[in-house]
């Protein structure tokens, strides 16, 4: 494996592990990552979770992942982004989903090459195949779609719930 290719799975997963894993919640085998947390600040917070979470599928690709590897990939960034529109309860499942780590699992199941022990052992270069980026682009407008309306009904809610307490 190049270089290249190492320095760009070990950027991955270490942004995978920042999202989801990224410390022990005492007294559990419980860890949470900056997903959730990030996730607090309505609208801004999904979106750049999804932006980070859209990168680690977009290297995947780069690196070698198959389409259905990165359809299910951008998928689970989905069904995380749906639920984490929920204020708080959606929070609460980033904790327990942890799409980034289920993404990072996918594309070491599908490459190889890109598990741990393989990677000690240095094996074969990979062979990329060509992606349709269609239905992976799809899935992430469909996710910024949602977001945006989730944040102008957010915001519309806030708007009379500010009328409601300060009449106006």
């Amino acid at each position: 494996m190049s270089a290249t290719k190492l320095k760009r799975l070990k950027r991955i997963k270490t942004l995978s592990k920042l999202l989801d894993n990224a410390v022990s919640i005492p007294g559990t085998k419980q860890k949470i990552g900056l997903d959730p947390i990030i996730g607090l600040f309505p609208a801004v917070g999904d979106y750049i979770t999804l932006i980070v979470s859209g990168y680690i599928v977009f290297e995947a690709a780069s690196l070698g992942a198959k389409q259905e590897t990165l359809v299910k990939m951008a998928t689970n960034i989905l069904v995380d982004s749906l639920a984490g529109s929920v204020p708080i309860a959606g929070d609460l499942f980033d904790v327990a989903w942890k799409a980034n780590q289920k993404n990072i699992e996918l594309l070491e199941q599908d490459v190889p090459q890109f598990r741990e022990d393989a990677i000690a052992s240095e094996l074969t270069e990979i062979n990329a195949e060509k992606i349709d980026w269609k239905p992976i682009i799809f899935i992430f407008g469909t996710v910024i779609f949602i977001i945006a309306i989730s944040s102008i009904f957010f915001l519309w809610i806030f708007k009379l719930l500010l009328a409601f307490l300060f009449g106006g």
